[in-house]
């Protein structure tokens, strides 16, 4: 008797060599300046696929990448890695000197009234804009929310990448899938940590 296994998914799962590719094939045809990387839940991986995707493209491509941390705590990925460059050296938003081919902006290191302007999207929306004349391409480090009643801060940017985990993926729905869907933003891609 053979046991038989078949697998459902919601998306076809990428990795990140795949996306780095289609990146740079969709920045040099048509012109696409900016990423967003969402999850449905907290702790999937968006800072760590934000980062592979910032230093692969900045490696192999030579673009000039900034990535955007919009935690307002700062993630905890980062503040690992970023803890003594922030202390000293950081100049509005940006930090500086430390050892990564990209550029970083986080929006904690920013004196500002957060709660006020991430809901509505204005100043994220205006950062993204601003900054795509300055660089190739901007990659949104996107904040999830804990309260599964809140929408998850949602960017105005040219395509999306999904980042899922066990935590949600494989189920017939994914409510992320479903917003974007409907609001007919672009996937990129999706990427998916075990």
């Amino acid at each position: 008797m053979i046991n038989e296994t078949r697998a459902t998914s919601v998306w076809d799962i990428d990795p990140i060599s795949s996306l780095i590719q289609r990146i740079h094939f969709k920045h040099t045809t048509k012109g696409l300046r900016s990423i967003s990387i969402l999850s449905e839940k907290r702790s999937e991986g968006k800072t760590t696929t934000a980062m592979l995707l910032a230093r692969g493209l900045s490696e192999v491509y030579k673009f000039k990448i900034l990535l955007i941390d919009l935690n307002p705590d700062g993630d905890a990925l980062l503040n690992q890695y970023l803890q003594k460059y922030e202390a000293v050296k950081t100049q509005d938003g940006m930090v500086v000197g430390h050892p990564f081919d990209f550029s970083i902006f986080r929006i904690k290191n920013i004196d500002m009234n957060w709660l006020k302007t991430a809901y509505d999207g204005l100043y994220a929306n205006q950062l993204i804009n601003g900054f795509s004349n300055e660089y190739d391409l901007v990659i949104v480090d996107t904040m999830t929310s804990s309260n599964p009643n809140d929408n998850a801060l949602r960017v105005s940017t040219h395509s999306n990448i999904i980042v899922s985990s066990e935590k949600s993926f494989g189920r017939t729905t994914n409510k992320l899938q479903t917003e974007l869907e409907q609001n007919r933003k672009e996937v990129l891609g999706v990427i998916f940590n075990k």
